[in-house]
């Protein structure tokens, strides 16, 4: 057992069952002090309930069979176990219902009568309802109807016949699933979940984090009613939008650039057009000034090199090195042509990318890599749970992998943003066929979520992004992603700070800078730890210098046959984005063709 206080104490009869070490992983995910109590009846005595048998901890989280042991054990009702673990803790979960009696007891004895039963939910895919009374712990998941039921592992409570509806934070459908209670001076929730996460698991092919809703997210809005700012969360919630693939032309397709303007204008969000680097000359001046004019930011990214099918899905280390290094020296140049500033965070064609590009990206100096799809193509790869929950995937050689996704499931974007990752959404100038109402109307809704989402550069988020929590001796740990960080003391009075980056792969501890000078580092269960402190106001300028194995000496020169084949896919890709596609008639013909 740890020798502080722990914030969380998982409280198990026992052995730790499966579901117990879930909950724990739950809770060390969300950065607790977390610690797992196991009681049997040698442990316990049978006279009244001891207080020293678990240590007081801000929150306790137990399964409802654990509370029907302790109650047998003590030969106690589930009205006198709840006082205790009231005394024991100010936050109490439980979860692990059984459609029994022995349950419904314990449900009617710690909710005070609101809640009479457990039942298997009959409704299948219902979706689930968050209340929008409890912000503080829910954010932008307040109001909302997002994910689905599984009647094979969701329950649901049952509530006193003519006493209204029970305090729910979530509701399956129209019965309880997630409900509060207080007794006490301490506040009790009920969970109707089955099953919990396991955040080990590890999980192939595209999963949609929504469809683990039931099994997550309850238990983190527990911790976060409980602990505050002591657990993970994201103070500085951003986004931007990226338009993949136009030229800076008066209008590429259905996207004019004019109108764009306005439309950030009108309603003040950024947009980001992933750029061909192969395009470095092709730039309209008028177009390139529209850049630097416009009151809101319009920036670029790099938009892999050329272009090609899978350029940087291949696993040649050497021709992806190339690859990296000359979309850079191309962005480059189309700076010093057009004076239009990019951000060096990488956007892959057509979502494919090959584990070893991340490390070319990396050691070409690229800042992060931004896509659709998180799972390297071309083989077979999985992903821990805990690794898609996090703000980016960072198991690719330690470069930054963030998520972005198209502008259609509002909820997605709502969990994206109370897991403290930054909202990315993506679109093609298909997507302005019908003007620009459909964007601005998107964008407010984007800002109802959160009234703090700040719209800016995709540098800026990636560079910036980062989760803290306040320590036990009020130090502040921030977990950072990129390996050029910004941090900035807001705050009225000096802060010391701990700051975190995840080491996954085997490499020696990495140097470190700020602002210029060698702070000292340590590597500690897996995280680069940095400690420094910051004057009010004060700017921190974070390095990790890795290792980028040596420059490439030059890009490979690629052959006339290959420079001809890029030239005519990049001029049909235009024209059927420039006259396919805005031509209902060459459309209906292209469609009957296919």
């Amino acid at each position: 057992m740890s020798m502080t206080k722990p914030d969380v104490v998982v409280l198990c009869w026992g052995s730790p069952t499966r579901a117990d070490r879930n909950a724990q992983k739950i809770a060390a995910f969300m950065g607790a002090n977390v610690t797992c109590v196991a009681l049997d009846p040698a442990t316990v005595r049978d006279d009244a309930l001891d207080r020293t048998l678990v240590p007081r901890s801000t929150s306790l989280i137990v399964q409802a069979e654990t509370i029907a042991a302790i109650g047998d054990a003590k030969q106690a009702g589930a009205s006198a176990v709840r006082d205790w673990a009231c005394d024991v803790a100010q936050h109490v979960c439980v979860f692990g219902f059984q459609p029994t009696d022995r349950h419904a007891a314990i449900l009617r004895a710690w909710s005070s009568g609101a809640l009479v039963g457990f039942q298997p939910l009959v409704q299948k895919d219902a979706p689930f309802h968050v209340t929008n009374s409890d912000g503080d712990a829910c954010g932008p998941l307040s109001g909302l109807s997002l994910g689905t039921t599984d009647s094979t592992r969701d329950g649901c409570f049952v509530e006193r016949a003519g006493e209204g509806r029970s305090a729910s934070i979530i509701r399956a459908d129209d019965s309880p699933f997630f409900v509060r209670a207080d007794h006490r001076g301490a506040q009790l929730f009920f969970l109707a979940s089955g099953e919990l996460a396991d955040l080990d698991e590890q999980l192939g092919g595209e999963t949609r984090l929504l469809s683990w809703f039931s099994r997550v997210v309850p238990l983190m809005i527990f911790l976060r009613a409980a602990l505050q700012d002591r657990v993970w969360h994201s103070d500085n919630p951003r986004a931007c939008l990226i338009i993949d693939d136009p030229l800076l032309s008066s209008r590429y397709g259905f996207l004019d650039y004019t109108q764009l303007a306005a439309s950030m204008r009108r309603q003040a969000f950024s947009a980001c057009i992933a750029f061909i680097p192969w395009n470095y000359r092709r730039s309209k001046r008028e177009v390139a000034a529209l850049f630097s004019s416009t009151d809101q930011v319009l920036r670029l990214c790099v938009h892999g090199c050329d272009h090609t099918r899978g350029e940087f899905a291949t696993t040649d280390v050497e021709s992806l090195r190339a690859k990296a290094q000359l979309a850079l020296e191309r962005m480059q140049a189309h700076r010093e042509l057009s004076d239009v500033p990019f951000d060096d965070v990488m956007v892959f064609p057509q979502g494919l990318f090959s584990t070893e590009a991340m490390s070319a990206l990396k050691a070409s100096g690229f800042l992060a890599a931004v896509n659709s799809a998180l799972y390297p193509s071309g083989r077979s790869h999985t992903l821990a749970l805990r690794e898609l929950l996090d703000v980016a995937v960072t198991s690719f050689g330690d470069f930054p992998l963030f998520s972005r996704r198209y502008p259609r499931d509002l909820s997605e974007f709502a969990l994206d943003l109370f897991l403290g990752k930054p909202v990315l959404a993506v679109e093609h100038h298909k997507y302005f066929r019908n003007g620009y109402a459909p964007i601005e109307s998107f964008v407010e809704q984007l800002n109802g979520l959160d009234r703090r989402l700040e719209w800016t550069d995709l540098g800026t988020i990636c560079s910036r992004a980062s989760l803290t929590r306040t320590g036990d001796t009020g130090e502040v740990h921030v977990r950072f992603y990129t390996d050029r960080f910004r941090l900035t003391n807001t705050g009225a009075s000096p802060q010391a700070y701990v700051l975190h980056q995840r080491q996954t792969s085997d490499r020696p501890l990495p140097a470190v800078s700020v602002n210029g000078h060698t702070p000292a580092r340590e590597v500690v269960e897996g995280d680069l730890l940095v400690r420094l402190s910051l004057d009010a106001g004060q700017t921190a300028e974070v390095r990790v210098l890795s290792d980028r194995g040596g420059a490439v000496r030059s890009p490979r020169k690629e052959t006339r046959i290959h420079d001809a084949g890029v030239r005519i896919r990049r001029h049909l890709s235009e024209f059927r984005d420039n006259h396919v596609d805005t031509s209902p008639t060459l459309s209906a013909i292209v469609a009957l063709c296919r």
